[in-house]
């Protein structure tokens, strides 16, 4: 990939946000992003051609991926703090935290929601074996990472997490609380509640009524170990037809209905664990290093930053975006079958000069439709 082809506004973000690293990292972190969005493969092989010397490229990624010196937990936080940094001043801060695999390795990642979509935010690599009875202990740590490091200066107020049914566990509801946050968890079926003086599944209450949702208030939560918390109850029939149950416990008194919309954002996480496999074909890295995978997936993230951020640049001029969309998405009864994200790969593909929307210096707009 010649030289004089790295966009500047790429190079700029990259020298801001890892400004501790070499010189000669920052310029290969800026190509192997380039390459990713240009080859949309995670795919060491498959990303070296994509450059003129085939041979000396797969090195060059080799070194950068297996580099102790390019450190993970600095890296990661450098990048957290970085798009910390272009949070806007006031409103809602939401982050999804969930684990996403591949074969045996596993990260925890805490994505930031940008409407419907997420991008990751401060995440962790772990081996399958380093897993056992030690999961919990390593969300703890994470939590408290992002909330007294990465969000630092960011009021605890503003912050709301949204986690699945496997974190509902009262030792992380305890940890939340001693944060500040606010929460919005998915409690399993199998836990039982205090409603009207009687200890009861949850997934034993039923509706009374053809109603999708209610609140019941704030109730005692756990009988092994009871903690007060806000409970709604919500239901949804999928595409299939079948009923699924919410069960949705939270530190904040919110009506069911913006309990549920709330809860409802935490998907955005799971469309960009979705854009970064497949998208960007992270998937096909097939890197026994932890650490090393763990880097690949720091490129991963760079490069949604770059698309989300020209994305928002785009927005800023619909007639122009009306008109770009045109040349590579089609529409079915109103709905899109691509996402602004993926429609910006792919017109980077026609229009280099999009890259120029990137602007590492604006405030991110998190209510954006992406």
């Amino acid at each position: 990939m010649p030289e004089y082809s790295k966009p500047t506004r790429l190079v700029e973000y990259i020298n801001s946000a890892l400004s501790t690293q070499h010189g000669h990292r920052r310029n290969a972190i800026a190509d192997f992003v380039i390459a990713l969005i240009e080859i949309k493969s995670g795919s060491q092989a498959a990303l070296a051609r994509g450059f003129d010397n085939f041979e000396a490229a797969v090195k060059r990624l080799s070194r950068l991926l297996h580099n102790p010196k390019l450190e993970l937990e600095a890296s990661v936080l450098a990048h957290a703090l970085w798009l910390v940094a272009r949070l806007p001043r006031s409103g809602p801060i939401r982050i999804a935290i969930d684990w996403t695999s591949e074969d045996t390795q596993h990260l925890l990642v805490a994505s930031l929601i940008f409407g419907r979509r997420a991008i990751p935010l401060f995440w962790r690599a772990y081996d399958g074996a380093a897993l056992k009875d030690r999961m919990r202990e390593y969300e703890h740590a994470l939590m408290t990472t992002l909330v007294e490091k990465v969000l630092d200066g960011i009021t605890a107020r503003r912050v709301l997490i949204t986690c699945d049914r496997g974190f509902g566990d009262v030792t992380t509801l305890d940890l939340l609380d001693t944060l500040g946050v606010g929460y919005i968890i998915r409690a399993k079926g199998n836990v039982k509640v205090d409603l009207d003086g009687a200890w009861r599944k949850l997934n034993a209450v039923r509706f009374r009524t053809n109603q999708r949702r209610r609140s019941l208030g704030r109730v005692r939560y756990c009988a092994g170990s009871p903690r007060r918390v806000y409970l709604t109850h919500a239901r949804a029939r999928d595409r299939t037809g079948r009923w699924g149950i919410w069960y949705l416990i939270s530190n904040r008194r919110l009506k069911a209905e913006a309990a549920c919309r709330e809860y409802a954002r935490r998907f955005g996480c799971e469309e960009g664990f979705r854009d970064s496999k497949r998208m960007l074909g992270f998937a096909k890295a097939r890197i026994r290093n932890i650490d090393a995978w763990s880097r690949m997936f720091l490129l991963v993230a760079i490069a949604l930053v770059v698309l989300v951020g020209i994305g928002i640049g785009l927005l800023r001029d619909p007639d122009r975006l009306k008109r770009l969309l045109r040349e590579v998405r089609s529409r079915r009864r109103g709905r899109s079958e691509l996402s602004l994200v993926r429609a910006v790969t792919e017109l980077l593909e026609h229009d280099e000069s999009l890259w120029h929307l990137f602007d590492c210096r604006a405030k991110f707009n998190l209510g954006l439709c992406l």
